[in-house]
């Protein structure tokens, strides 16, 4: 059976070949460019998560961080280290205060100086990546965590970091915490993951990247403390989609909603922060008599819109929910030009005709938008789901081609190499020969046609000189 990428890769083609024109007419926007430029947010995701232990004198608090490799700063090998040819230090450190009132808990406004810490943690290691691409990659994440026992109450505490590069520790998070007793708390919490496995008997849950947020697209699962649980009556799981405006937040509708099951009740488990064996952070449940109850659901995130969403859990017979949570699905890396209507619209100009585009162009926003929805609604290889991979791959095809083609003198999708990568993907088989009386040529062979490239200089710049059907 062929594979669900090829089929997606075969579709573009297809799309790619009704209007395949080196003369469009489209007006580019400059404002991509600005896109691709836009200073990318801190990529570092630091997420607190409390835990109950054996004893309800004390409380977990865990400090899980993550971070993508392109963030680190790798060096070289001198001699390769199984297999891993890159490496960089990195030291995490956590310092707990008592809270008092005598200052805020403002990440400007907090001073520590003058104070004593009551509980710290440390954590440092070295990390490795394979080769110079797994090194850069967005894809390859350092998922650890830190974790302190403390009294229920409330504290201040400071998160600091130091790459192998920095000459001093840089403070990534102040903050100030209040831990519950979950014995007498009347609210349960939440913790979200991506993947459920199984190791000697005990349920192990592997923490999203995004802390407490989630993957769009993507299914997840929600671990959620039951307190008081009783057993003789009935619990909801209901998730609603928030609109945002502003600083207002508002219910829109509900997305999905689920009576637990006996299936999704876990009782008498203890929650434990551990690792994988890839080092990955994950929440061991561990079955313990007399310990907690915890309800594990999994999301058919798939099938939601990319936004903002409340997820509640009620008990039968009340109006205030026992267990609530607000988090936002977050598109990963999505294509640049899915950030702008505008740009994304104009992008479209490599696969359809000019009158297409006009009446895509044309309209309020909220029309052009929904017009553009439709565009790709109908070409959607999974309609049950809103996550669209055939959209998601054209754009991305444009910024691969802008960032492995542009050159000094032209931006890489306006490149020749550029235009047929984005309407036909990568080629099959790419030949670079260098004959001694003639420019350097690149050979992209499809199942179906060649393309023929000549060097025009020594920067980088290709011109399409042939294509031939096979």
């Amino acid at each position: 059976m062929k594979s669900f990428n090829y089929l997606l890769s075969t579709a573009l083609f297809v799309l790619g070949m009704l209007f395949i024109s080196d003369t469009a007419s489209a007006q580019w926007n400059t404002e991509y460019q600005q896109l691709v430029n836009t200073k990318e947010k801190n990529p570092i995701s630091v997420h607190i998560i409390t835990l109950p232990e054996k004893s309800d004198s004390t409380v977990t608090l865990g400090i899980v961080f993550s971070m993508p490799y392109s963030y680190l700063h790798f060096k070289k090998n001198d001699h390769s280290n199984n297999g891993n040819d890159f490496s960089t230090s990195l030291e995490f450190n956590v310092e707990v205060f008592k809270n008092t009132k005598t200052h805020s808990s403002s990440n400007d406004e907090f001073s520590i100086e003058g104070l004593e810490p009551i509980a710290r943690d440390f954590w440092e290691d070295t990390v490795y990546a394979k080769n110079y691409e797994q090194s850069q990659s967005r894809e390859y994440f350092l998922n650890r965590y830190l974790k302190i026992p403390l009294p229920p109450g409330t504290y201040d505490y400071v998160l600091q970091m130091k790459k192998s590069t920095d000459s001093q520790s840089r403070i990534s998070q102040r903050q100030t915490v209040h831990i519950s007793s979950f014995k007498n708390g009347k609210k349960g919490n939440v913790i979200l993951g991506n993947k459920l496995t199984k190791e000697n008997g005990d349920l192990q849950l592997s923490l999203s990247r995004l802390g407490s947020n989630v993957t769009y697209g993507k299914n997840f699962y929600m671990l959620a403390y039951i307190p008081d649980y009783d057993s003789t009556t009935n619990y909801s799981l209901e998730i609603n989609n928030l609109e945002v405006s502003q600083k207002d937040t508002s219910q829109s509708s509900t997305v999905y909603s689920h009576t637990l099951s006996r299936d999704d009740i876990k009782t008498e488990v203890l929650p434990t922060l551990s690792k994988d064996k890839e080092g990955k952070t994950q929440i061991r449940l561990q079955n313990i008599e007399n310990s907690y109850t915890y309800a594990l659901v999994k999301v058919p995130n798939k099938k939601f819109p990319n936004g903002f969403y409340r997820l509640t859990i009620s008990k039968s017979g009340q109006d205030k929910a026992i267990v609530y949570e607000t988090y936002k699905s977050i598109w990963v890396d999505m294509p640049k030009s899915l950030l702008n209507l505008n740009v994304a619209i104009d992008m479209l100009h490599y696969i359809v005709d000019d009158k297409t585009l006009d009446r895509l162009s044309n309209g309020s926003a909220k029309e052009r938008e929904q017009k553009f929805h439709n565009f790709w609604k109908e070409r959607d290889p999974s309609p049950n789901t809103d996550y669209n991979e055939l959209m998601a791959e054209y754009y991305r095809r444009i910024d691969y081609a802008y960032n492995k083609f542009s050159t000094q003198n032209r931006a890489g999708h306006k490149s020749d190499r550029g235009k047929v990568y984005i309407k036909f993907g990568p080629p099959k088989d790419m030949q670079r020969k260098f004959p001694t009386n003639g420019p350097t040529t690149e050979i992209w062979t499809y199942p179906s046609r060649k393309f023929i490239f000549h060097a025009t200089t020594g920067f980088g710049d290709f011109k399409l000189v042939s294509k031939e059907k096979l």
